[in-house]
């Protein structure tokens, strides 16, 4: 196993089996409850078509339409109620950040035209933004962000972990990948991927990767156009789940570090680069023009730049003097280190790589931590109906790096790292369980 795991050669059939798994899932998921929209994604959803089809934000004709369609599954209305107008606009809120639409509407758009062609030579299909191929179409969408975020992940760990040229073998090759798999087959990643997903959990941890990324490649070769590309791919994030503007966080710690210190040649900016405050005023700068436009949306919506959907309905940060820190990793409805313990190696992993690199492992450690507590802070900790702790999905990335790490320690002791790898397997195998357990309702909420 370990042989045919360090060969990358074979990485590209790995890939491959995942991205089967996963569209065969989802649309085994299609076929048993006939759409994959559900529960937040629907939400999403009526914001791309509204954008696509109607051109506005004026939510009442797909608030309607789904209130009025049941589930074949369940047989419960898509909108169970729809939600009273907005007292100064009249407009219906939705209160789900715009991001994930936008990274979305791509793929409704190409839906919308391969229905219109379809239409167009005489096929009867509907072009009205519900039918199947605009579900599957978007759906897939954000399955193919999920993909791309774990090759993001896996090209993250062959930079770090992996001293080896890319057509040799070894236990660097093999950590890369396994822990790749690992982190996207025994979390709830597959699960968000396939059976919610347009549900913006794939998309933010795509965008959290790349932004990862593309730090790292900033870190050794600062300039203006990867201040950029960081400063845009901050604001995506932020757009598609507010609280992980805290990704931001890297690269202003980066900066700050290397001011201090400028004779560390790891840090962002060097001697021979732009200042690094100037280059992080770029990325800032970058990202709040980015992040405007859920101000511009918000305005529409609710009358109000700063007015959100979550302050219309009265959630927010209501615990945040006393974050229910336990409950986040504990909890039987969706603890992070119940639901997922392979997360455990994850964060030992974390401590070692701040022993080697102290501060790249500080800035990440900081990230994952305040996204610990914002999401402790929340007043829906756990999200409510969650399989597993899907609001730190963002932080997959920071999670399989610490994976890589701990696999990385063990390459040298092959009885450890052989028994690591076979520990994984079983936990995938649990997840899978577990999610099809969750997905029929033997455990998790009633529908």
């Amino acid at each position: 196993m370990i042989k045919f795991l360090a060969n990358v050669r074979n990485h590209l059939l790995i890939f491959g089996l995942l991205l089967t798994l996963s569209v065969l899932l989802l649309l085994g998921r299609f076929y048993v409850t006939q759409s994959v929209l559900g529960g937040d994604g629907v939400y999403y959803y009526a914001m791309i078509r509204s954008l696509v089809i109607d051109g506005d934000l004026d939510f009442q004709n797909e608030y309607e339409h789904f209130h009025q369609e049941a589930s074949a599954f369940t047989g419960n209305p898509k909108i169970p109620k729809i939600p009273a107008a907005n007292s100064i606009t009249g407009k219906l809120p939705n209160r789900y950040p715009i991001g994930q639409p936008i990274a979305l509407m791509p793929f409704f758009g190409l839906a919308h035209v391969v229905s219109l062609l379809l239409s167009a030579i005489g096929l009867p299909v509907a072009v009205d933004g519900y039918s199947i191929i605009y579900q599957l179409f978007t759906g897939l969408g954000s399955l193919l962000y999920g993909f791309l975020a774990l090759i993001v992940i896996y090209l993250l760990g062959r930079r770090w972990f992996d001293s080896y040229s890319f057509d040799r073998f070894s236990y660097n090759s093999a950590t890369a990948i396994a822990g790749t798999v690992g982190i996207g087959l025994a979390t709830p990643v597959i699960y968000y991927m396939t059976m919610e997903p347009l549900m913006s959990h794939t998309t933010s941890m795509f965008f959290a990767a790349l932004f990862v990324l593309v730090w790292y490649i900033a870190r050794t070769k600062p300039s203006f156009s990867t201040a950029i590309g960081l400063g845009f791919l901050g604001g995506m994030i932020a757009l598609t789940r507010y609280q992980d503007v805290l990704f931001l966080l890297i690269p202003s710690g980066d900066a700050i570090a290397s001011v201090l210190n400028r004779s560390n040649s790891r840090s962002f900016g060097r001697r021979s680069a732009p200042q690094p405050l100037l280059l992080l005023g770029v990325v800032l700068i970058t990202a709040a023009l980015v992040i405007s436009l859920q101000f511009y949306v918000n305005r529409i919506l609710y009358g109000s730049f700063l007015t959100t959907g979550y302050s219309e309905i009265g959630e927010g940060l209501v615990n945040w003097n006393s974050p229910k820190l336990a409950e986040t990793l504990f909890s039987l409805q969706g603890g992070l280190l119940l639901w997922s313990p392979i997360v455990i190696f994850s964060i030992a992993g974390l401590a070692l790589f701040l022993r080697k690199q102290v501060l790249a492992g500080a800035l990440l450690g900081l990230v994952l931590l305040s996204e610990w507590y914002l999401i402790s802070a929340w007043s829906i900790p756990l999200g409510g109906d969650s399989f597993g702790s899907r609001k730190l999905l963002s932080c997959t990335v920071i999670f399989a790096i610490g994976l890589m790490q701990f696999l990385h320690m063990l390459e040298k002791q092959r009885s450890l790292y052989r028994a690591l790898l076979s520990l994984i397997g079983i936990l995938i195998l649990v997840n899978g369980v577990l999610a099809g357990l969750y997905c029929f309702r033997v455990i998790g909420n009633p529908y």
